[in-house]
C-alpha cells in the first residue's frame, strides 16, 4: 500500500515538473530584457559613483514626472545639509552637444545645479530602450508618481515601441490597471492634463470621472476646457474645479461655449435681409470661398426645414 502511494506520488511530481517545463518553454520570455537591465543596474550600483557637473548633462527623452520643481526646496535643503546620498544614473551620448544624458534622477541633478555643486552619478553605456527600462524600474520602486503621471508615462513607453506586457513589467502594474491608465491618457486632452498637473492627492477615480464627463460632451473645445482650470490653485484643486465646472454646466452650455470660441474668429453683421461675414483670423483664409461653394446646399436645407416647420405649425 505504501509502495503504491509512494509510486503514485513520484509519478505526480514527475508529471508536474514536465508540465511546468513545457509551459516555461512555450511562454514568451518577455521578462528577459527587463531582468537583464535590472541585473546591469545592480552591478552598476555596486561600483563607485563619479562627480559630474550638471552643465554636462542633457535631459531624457521621456519625462517621468510633470514638474521637477514640485517639492524641490526640501531636496535642496537635504542635499545641502547631508550631501547627495543616492547617485543618479547617466548614459554617455556620442556626438551630442553634451557628453551625458540623464536616465533617472532629474530632481537630484536640478538640486545640485541650484547648489552649484557636482552631481554624484553612475555612468553607463546603454541604448534608448535600455535607458527607458532603467528609468521605469528605478522610478517604479522609488518615485511617488501620481496616477496621471503614471498614465502619461505608460503611454509614452508604448509610443516608443514597448509592448503592453513590457510596460506592465517596467511599471509593476497589471494589464487592467494599464488599460485604465491608457484610456484616460487617450481621452483627456494632453493640454488639459498639463494645465491641471500631477494632482498627487487624487487617485484614479477623479480622472476616470473626468474621462466620462468629457466623452458625454464631445463638442467642447480645448480653449473652453483650459478656461475652466484655475491657475491660482493647487493641482488637486484644479482637477476638482474642472470636474465641478463640467458637471454643473446647464443644458446647451457646451454648444454656446463652442460657438463663442468660433465666433471670435469671425466678424458677423446680420439683419433680416443681409448677412456680412468677415474673417478676423488668418487661419480662416479661404473660408468665404468654402462657404460660397456650399450655399446652395445650405439654402436647400433651410427651405426643407421651413417646409417641415409649416407642416407642424412651428414656422419661425
Amino acid at each position: 500500500m505504501r509502495k503504491d502511494l509512494l509510486a503514485s506520488s513520484l509519478k505526480a511530481v514527475r508529471e508536474g515538473r514536465e508540465a511546468a517545463k513545457a509551459e516555461s518553454e512555450l511562454k514568451p520570455r518577455r521578462l528577459s530584457g527587463v531582468l537583464d537591465v535590472q541585473r546591469g543596474l545592480d552591478q552598476l550600483a555596486a561600483g563607485a559613483a563619479r562627480a559630474i557637473s550638471p552643465s554636462e548633462i542633457a535631459g531624457s527623452a521621456i519625462r517621468d514626472r510633470f514638474d521637477i520643481q514640485d517639492g524641490l526646496g526640501d531636496l535642496v535643503a537635504s542635499i545641502k545639509a547631508s550631501g547627495q546620498r543616492l547617485p543618479v544614473l547617466l548614459r554617455r551620448v556620442r556626438g551630442g552637444p553634451l557628453p551625458y544624458e540623464v536616465v533617472y534622477g532629474r530632481r537630484r541633478i536640478e538640486a545640485c545645479r541650484q547648489l552649484g555643486i557636482d552631481v554624484q552619478a553612475y555612468i553607463s553605456e546603454m541604448d534608448d530602450r535600455e535607458a527607458l527600462i532603467s528609468q521605469g524600474l528605478e522610478n517604479a520602486a522609488r518615485l511617488q508618481r501620481s496616477f496621471i503621471e503614471q498614465a502619461v508615462y505608460a503611454e509614452q513607453l508604448l509610443n516608443h515601441s514597448f509592448s503592453r506586457d513590457e510596460v506592465c513589467d517596467v511599471l509593476a502594474i497589471d494589464k487592467t490597471t494599464l488599460s485604465r491608465m491608457l484610456g484616460i491618457a487617450e481621452a483627456v486632452p494632453a493640454a488639459l492634463i498639463a494645465a491641471i498637473g500631477p494632482a498627487h492627492d487624487s487617485g484614479r477615480r477623479p480622472w476616470m470621472q473626468l474621462r466620462e464627463v468629457l466623452s458625454a460632451q464631445p463638442d467642447l473645445t480645448e480653449a473652453a476646457l483650459l478656461a475652466m482650470v484655475p491657475a491660482d490653485r493647487a493641482s488637486t484643486e484644479r482637477l476638482q474645479a474642472v470636474l465641478t465646472a463640467l458637471t454643473k454646466r446647464p443644458a446647451g452650455a457646451q454648444t454656446a461655449s463652442a460657438k463663442r470660441v468660433l465666433r471670435e474668429k469671425l466678424t458677423i453683421e446680420r439683419s433680416p435681409k443681409k448677412l456680412a461675414i468677415r474673417c478676423a483670423d488668418k487661419s480662416l483664409t479661404g473660408f468665404t470661398a468654402y462657404l460660397d461653394d456650399r450655399l446652395d446646399q445650405i439654402l436647400e436645407d433651410y427651405l426643407r426645414d421651413q417646409g417641415k416647420a409649416k407642416e407642424t405649425g412651428r414656422v419661425q
